[in-house]
């Protein structure tokens, strides 16, 4: 025989203090949890949104990104012999050299504090190459003059890039770019940087050197044959898909999911003895009752099912509250700086179906977890001694 639900919730409101520390500390546990891996979902999302499985990214051997990579001119010239690499409109094989520097740009708001935003020299053929960017305000910059354009979220993020602004940068902050235009890069992580003309960008940060070299395959089912060429003794540089480049980029947020998992189980843990804690004292205030119980015919195992039912309550209760509010914040965008490139990455956080599916995951460990040593405690009660004590 089960004892009735309303039973269980009749009780919980007779604590109502108790049960509302409580249900206050799970939701906190819950909402955190959410809030923290919709953090790494939403940079997994922004980088997995970036690159093309047709182009082939090349760095310097040794480097961890283009921010730490440094390529001679000539070292890019053999690139050239590879196989496998596409002609573009004008009958130009499709190899884009480009720079990667790093400015500090005042955000928006009262305050504008300076960020690090990434800055990549292009020349004209890089949009060809990189096709997901799609100038949606104004035009491209010219090559040979002081003109930029912007991605999506830096103009959002960061202060004087509407076009017709005008941008101090360079090894002395003394060289006055444009901005001319906006793009949108289907979301990826692009849509944080500036892009400028490369000869104009190594002129003002006198850098002569490139960062990478994106090529365009003809035939992306030979993609090996090209990058084993130019990883090999013709070439020696370091070549691989640009969507593995990115998704290796991504990896990095395991880190931050390792280190969210650590700190979501000390506060489990801490729930868990709060649920406990809750439950005990349940058990201590009602003994009387459990009594009565056991001797109308309840069944030990039905005192047992009661607590866990109640500590459940709370902790799915608590759970749906923590995820609620975790819905405020879902799909607004964010800032990250990157421990890779050193610059700052803007993404949205999400709230997917994974990140539900855990948070409840959780919630129910913790009521579980905290009301089985309470429950057992009841339902080992012996029925004279607790009738003698209330």
């Amino acid at each position: 025989m089960v004892l009735p639900f309303y039973y269980n919730w009749r009780n919980l409101r007779r604590r109502r203090l108790s049960v509302a520390l409580t249900f206050f500390l799970v939701s906190v546990v819950v909402f955190v949890l959410a809030a923290l891996l919709s953090f790494a979902a939403g940079i997994r999302a922004s980088l997995a949104a970036t690159g093309s499985s047709r182009n082939v990214i090349i760095l310097k051997p040794g480097s961890t990104a283009e921010s730490t990579s440094i390529m001679l001119p000539s070292e890019a010239s053999r690139i050239v012999q590879a196989p496998n690499i596409a002609h573009g409109s004008t009958g130009q094989l499709l190899i884009s050299p480009e720079l990667c520097v790093q400015t500090n740009i005042p955000r928006r708001g009262p305050v504008g504090t300076p960020a690090s935003v990434a800055i990549r020299g292009v020349d004209d053929i890089a949009y060809e190459i990189h096709s997901e960017l799609k100038i949606i305000e104004g035009r491209r910059p010219r090559q040979g003059m002081m003109e930029i354009i912007v991605g999506k979220a830096a103009r959002e993020r960061y202060a004087n890039l509407e076009p017709g602004g005008r941008l101090e940068m360079g090894r002395l902050a003394n060289r006055v770019f444009t901005v001319v235009g906006v793009f949108e890069a289907g979301g990826g992580a692009m849509e944080s940087e500036i892009w400028a003309p490369r000869t104009m960008l190594e002129d003002a940060f006198n850098r002569r050197f490139l960062s990478s070299v994106v090529v365009r395959l003809e035939d992306p089912a030979a993609a090996q044959a090209t990058i084993d060429y130019l990883n090999g003794p013709a070439v020696e540089l370091d070549a691989q898909l640009e969507t593995k480049y990115y998704e290796e980029l991504s990896n990095k947020t395991r880190e931050i999911v390792f280190l969210t998992t650590v700190l979501i189980g000390i506060m489990a843990i801490g729930a868990v003895f709060a649920v406990a804690n809750t439950m005990y004292a349940a058990v201590d205030g009602r003994k009387r009752e459990i009594a009565m119980l056991r001797t109308i015919g309840f069944a030990r195992s039905s005192i047992m099912l009661s607590f866990v039912i109640e500590s459940l309550l709370i902790s799915t209760t608590a759970c749906a509250a923590g995820l609620g509010a975790s819905l405020f914040i879902n799909g607004s965008r964010q800032d990250f700086l990157s421990d890779t490139t050193w610059t700052v990455l803007a993404y949205e956080l999400r709230i997917t179906p994974g990140i539900l599916l855990s948070a409840f995951g959780l919630a129910t460990l913790v009521g579980v977890g905290g009301a089985l040593a309470p429950a057992l405690k009841a339902s080992r009660m012996r029925v004279i001694e607790a009738l003698r004590k209330a």
